[in-house]
């Protein structure tokens, strides 16, 4: 993976964000493609089992850092939290802020335009809890945003992190499994396309192959299937369990439970009621102790951890 600097981080996830393509986020929760509907869905779904168990009192303060099209903040208000956010898309903001006047009018919401990587606009101990959902991959430095997340959390509160994971189930070709053997082997922390090209050239693999980037066969059909080209250029971080925990230790915050959303063997449309059946047999699985670690084969893990 070719090296940018912060500045260039910033502004391509920033003119992203506030793209038009990006209204789209209203809809993926319920009208996109299958497979992203049903694991948005089941982030969500996991996120909220977490919050009901930590059976907040009516009125407690919920930071939701990259809020989105405000789905997960709708919930909280809709559960009599004191619901605050910040979000890097002017778009997604007023499209957010109409949803939960909307559908929850007696709620307190929040939900404001912000850099997470910048000092937050909060007090010392201010919210209960912290949610980060979809969010880490995108950031440049997700050591300070994750300090300042241990600053505004009050003694004793929690912080939930709904994350897309590097070793999913996912085995539908050959590219996405080789794509997974080689984000296991070289410890690869930036995310890649499941395009030969991407995962020559775009991985540590690169010292040898980057050389051939701009030659006619690694752009021919056969190397670029699967590939991407990004109007905005940026780097997507790449996350395991351990590197989700690691991240919140060093910060001050102690993970307490992990569970996994969604197990996918394959993305393509046609196998989605097969993936149904699996994703439901497996999640009941991971309840059996001797069972517990295929949570780590999901597409998302969910992190529940603890300020003490």
């Amino acid at each position: 993976m070719r090296k940018i600097s912060k500045e260039q981080q910033f502004e391509a996830v920033k003119g992203w964000w506030n793209s038009e393509q990006v209204n789209k986020w209203d809809k993926q929760y319920d009208d996109w493609d299958p497979h992203t509907v049903r694991s948005l869905n089941r982030r969500l779904e996991k996120i909220l089992i977490f919050v009901d168990e930590l059976k907040f009192a009516n009125g407690s303060k919920v930071l939701e850092l990259g809020y989105g099209a405000g789905q997960t903040a709708l919930k909280m208000g809709q559960r009599g939290l004191e619901v605050h956010g910040i979000d890097l898309s002017n778009n997604l903001c007023a499209i957010a802020n109409e949803r939960c006047r909307n559908e929850c009018p007696d709620g307190k919401f929040f939900l404001k335009t912000g850099d997470i990587e910048s000092k937050f606009d909060y007090k010392d101990n201010t919210f209960d809890l912290v949610i980060v959902s979809g969010v880490f991959h995108y950031l440049y430095n997700h050591d300070y945003c994750t300090s300042e997340i241990n600053r505004v959390l009050k003694s004793g509160g929690h912080l939930i992190i709904g994350q897309r994971t590097s070793y999913s189930l996912n085995i539908s070709t050959f590219r996405t499994f080789f794509r997974s053997c080689i984000y296991f082997i070289f410890r690869e922390k930036y995310e890649l396309f499941p395009s030969y090209k991407s995962i020559l050239c775009d991985s540590k693999l690169g010292y040898f192959f980057d050389r051939y980037r701009d030659t006619k066969f690694f752009n021919s059909n056969f190397m670029l299937k699967g590939h991407d080209h990004w109007k905005y250029k940026l780097k997507k971080n790449l996350y395991s369990n351990g590197r989700l925990k690691s991240l919140c230790k060093r910060n001050g915050i102690d993970p307490i439970k992990l569970t996994g959303a969604y197990y996918a063997i394959s993305e393509n449309p046609k196998y989605y009621n097969l993936n149904l059946m699996i994703d439901d047999f497996i999640d009941k699985l991971t309840k059996i102790f001797l069972f517990r670690f295929f949570y780590r084969l999901s597409r998302i893990t969910v992190l529940l951890a603890i300020k003490k």
